[in-house]
């Protein structure tokens, strides 16, 4: 993990990543009403949600209903330091295991299989598997992170830059706002924005959405906060820049 993190970090003009190892705790599935209440003045982000797992214990995720969940979660969420919404994310499409495994790209070979992900080549398997975009849409990818250390127990995920192209992977049981607001996190990494170091942050301390454990100076707390002055320039700042 440690010499992927230096690989990020020189391809950094390319994309944007995320890694946050840990054990997956218990899903909590609550009663849910779609609703959505972002203003219609906001700069439009486009959502494609990608489901990529056939395992049983996941595919109750694997719905319309939750997808619209999710989206409310990013309107809800992803606000700045003043809880004022950025954006207004909008569904392009959703696309059910079957949708993805018709496609027959090799993306699924990369994902969800008893190694490691090697990042830096995911996003070309992206691209081959989805080659056409909308303007200022975000793929969100709903995965089952892997590692040697903790096998499917891991639930790292990550954001990607990606040229103007960007997406997110989400371990599937952070679906439903669960440990550390992934989606949002991620979403920020997707929009250029680093990590935030928060030296002795605890799980329950409140931070900054794009704190991180990989300082390695604290948890990461609960990434309840919204962005800074700064971030939220360079969240606006990329989104011009997007096709």
């Amino acid at each position: 993990m440690r010499s992927q993190l230096i690989l990020l970090s020189a391809l950094s003009l390319t994309f944007t990543t995320s890694c946050t190892t840990q054990k997956k705790p218990s899903v909590r599935i609550t009663p849910y009403k779609y609703k959505i209440d972002s203003p219609n003045d906001l700069p439009i982000v486009y959502v494609s949600f990608i489901f990529t797992i056939n395992r049983p214990q996941a595919k109750v995720f694997d719905t319309p209903l939750q997808m619209y969940k999710e989206l409310e979660i990013l309107n809800r969420y992803f606000i700045d330091e003043k809880n004022q919404k950025i954006f207004k994310f909008k569904i392009n499409h959703y696309y059910s295991y079957r949708d993805f495994n018709k496609r027959k790209c090799d993306l699924a070979n990369h994902l969800n299989q008893p190694s490691p992900i090697i990042t830096q080549n995911i996003p070309d398997a992206v691209k081959r598997c989805f080659p056409r975009r909308k303007s200022k849409e975000v793929l969100f990818i709903i995965y089952d992170s892997y590692s040697q250390k903790l096998k499917y127990s891991d639930i790292t995920s990550w954001g990607f830059r990606n040229n103007a192209q960007p997406f997110i992977l989400i371990d599937w049981e952070r679906l439903n706002h669960q440990t550390q607001a992934a989606s949002i996190h991620e979403m920020g990494h997707a929009f250029g924005l680093g990590h935030v170091c928060a030296p002795k942050a605890k799980k329950t301390t409140p931070t900054n959405i794009m704190t991180s454990y990989d300082c390695r100076l604290g948890s990461g707390g609960l990434r309840n906060l919204g962005f800074t002055a700064n971030q939220l320039n360079t969240i606006l700042e990329n989104y011009s820049k997007y096709p």
